[in-house]
């Protein structure tokens, strides 16, 4: 696991593909995204495809978004 910063509160890393059900349970709630601005995630299947994108933009750009745009 790649630790991004980290304080004596808060760790700071990279997502991993074992975060998959955590990112499930926030993404999957709506009261959460009035706050982001998007739909929430519909079944884990989707939240994969998610991680994913966001630990290949890693790749690609040094940074992630936390959710693809249709």
């Amino acid at each position: 696991m790649k630790i991004i910063t980290e304080t004596e509160r808060l760790i700071i890393r990279e997502i991993l593909p074992t975060d998959v059900d955590e990112m499930f349970e926030l993404h999957s709630d709506p009261e959460v995204h009035i706050y982001l601005g998007n739909d929430t995630v519909t079944s884990k299947e989707e939240m994969i495809e998610g991680v994913n994108f966001i630990r290949q933009q890693y790749v690609d750009y040094g940074v992630g978004i936390c959710h693809k745009k249709a």
